[in-house]
């Protein structure tokens, strides 16, 4: 998962024609506003797991697999790696600059 931070009236944008707009934060809460084309259907999660489930529920082949019981954690939720696990070793390459 991608964790951004963005101020009140900045944006990210996904692709090339998705803008995800900061618009006010409050306690607890952040408004958020998104533009994005007709085709694309933007929900609140548990409007799409609605959705989903009725989907599923008349026709199971044709509705998108989800885990219902499955919701985003932030960064600090994710969970433990094994401490036998070693971390990925970077490839770094150097040139030397010509002068």
């Amino acid at each position: 998962m991608l964790v951004l931070s963005r101020k009140i009236g900045e944006a990210i944008v996904i692709g090339n024609n998705i803008r995800i707009t900061v618009v006010d934060v409050g306690q607890g809460r952040v408004k958020i506003g998104v533009m994005a084309p007709h085709n694309v259907s933007v929900d609140r999660e548990e409007i799409f797991e609605k959705k989903q489930a009725e989907r599923y529920q008349e026709d199971p082949e044709e509705a998108i697999p989800i885990n219902m019981g499955l919701h985003n954690r932030i960064a600090t939720q994710l969970p433990n790696t094994s401490e036998n696990t070693p971390a990925p070793t970077p490839k770094l390459s150097f040139r030397a600059k010509s002068r």
